[in-house]
């Protein structure tokens, strides 16, 4: 078989003259691009979603004009712009039911050929309603036992960050420097590539570049699975390390959570709630509120525009909050999570000297009186001496 090659490309497909067909460039449909960047643009706005809750944002939460601000600002809210599709949808049918309807009772549509569609009893609507509420309510209480599980993991990551940099900090001998340092670095590599690992569009190598050297940078790189490999690692380290085996044993077990904390960030990002679910309460909204200007034209008339509108924005918000939330990790600030975690591990190593000669100084202070407060009592030992006076 000949085999022809133009302009670098080597094709198989031959015509008579052996010479390959010109292929037609495949051109992605319209409709696609336009979903992606619809997701694309949800994707963005979930960014602005991972709060950091401190006292000053509290102070804003409690205010009494939250219910004001947060009224005036619903036009400008992401999850109102999210749902321009479906609420123009709703606006559309109320909009086309209004000049139907209209256009009958003024005699420009004959009302002998063009029938009349509304709804002459509302109850139909009445007694699905409940199943709305229904539906939604369990959406978004499954949604926020992921979102709030997920933050629990991250917070016992967090936790035992903390807790692996302080044993290696008081487990590894003074000798041991480069691997109580390893162990450090590590435990921080962890953080950041399952941040990545949950996370799109992460930089792992610009998070870890002043953290692990080149040739830790490119294994870590290179491996398979990046959260895998940073804690396989960390566990090589702490078997290195000259400690005796209840010390070993305490930090293993860290090490275990850490692989478990894994195993449940998975579960929760690959395992959505069941799409038949999804799907049943996405048609039933939208029939549903399709079938709302039919039943609240005759006593509404043209009101029922603004009402559909209103209506259709706060059912569609709360299953656009459930979707948003069911995939936890978009939303949560692991970002700020990561650098709480690699601030407080930086500073238990690098101060872990400073501790040490503290702690050995009271030893010698409390056997030759030299601490430098000659014999006087200690802040707590007063305290506790007024307390119990009391």
């Amino acid at each position: 078989m000949q085999v022809c090659s133009q302009r670098g490309v080597i094709g198989l497909g031959l015509t008579r003259k052996g010479c390959p067909a010109p292929v037609k460039p495949i051109r992605p449909a319209r409709r696609a691009i336009n979903v992606v960047a619809c997701s694309a643009d949800k994707q963005d706005t979930r960014i602005f979603r991972r709060t950091v809750a401190d006292s000053a944002f509290w102070e804003r939460h409690r205010t009494e004009d939250r219910y004001t601000k947060n009224l005036l600002s619903m036009i400008q809210s992401r999850i109102i712009m999210n749902l321009y599709r479906p609420l123009s949808w709703v606006l559309s049918v109320a909009v086309v039911v209004g000049l139907y309807e209209t256009a009958r009772d003024q005699g420009t549509l004959d009302p002998n050929i063009f029938p009349e569609f509304l709804l002459a009893n509302p109850q139909p609507q009445m007694l699905t309603s409940f199943a709305v509420s229904l539906l939604l309510s369990a959406r978004t209480s499954q949604s926020y036992d992921r979102w709030w599980e997920a933050r629990k993991v991250w917070g016992g990551i967090l936790n035992r960050v903390r807790d692996v940099t302080t044993q290696c900090a008081v487990f590894f001998p003074e000798d041991q420097q480069l691997l109580r340092q390893a162990c450090g670095r590590w435990t921080i590599a962890f953080t950041r590539a399952l941040h990545a690992h949950l996370q799109d569009n992460v930089d792992v190598k610009g998070h870890l570049r002043d953290v692990l050297s080149a040739s830790e940078m490119e294994m870590l790189l290179n491996s398979q699975h990046r959260v895998v490999k940073s804690l396989s690692v960390l566990a090589e380290v702490i078997k290195q390390a000259p400690m005796n085996p209840l010390q070993q044993q305490m930090m293993m077990t860290n090490v275990q959570f850490f692989y478990d904390a894994l195993g449940m960030c998975e579960r929760i990002y690959r395992t959505p709630m069941p799409l038949v679910y999804t799907r049943h309460t996405s048609r039933f909204l939208m029939i549903w509120l399709t079938t709302l200007p039919f039943g609240l034209w005759t006593q509404f008339h043209w009101a029922t525009i603004p009402i559909c509108l209103l209506v259709g924005s706060l059912l569609l918000g709360i299953d656009e909050i459930g979707v948003q939330i069911e995939e936890p990790f978009g939303v949560l600030p692991l970002d700020a999570i990561c650098t709480r975690a690699e601030l407080d591990a930086r500073q238990v190593l690098n101060e872990s000297g400073l501790a040490s000669e503290y702690a050995e100084t009271l030893v010698i202070g409390e056997q030759k009186h030299s601490n430098g407060l000659n014999g006087a009592k200690q802040p707590w030992e007063v305290a506790t001496k007024v307390g119990a006076s009391r």
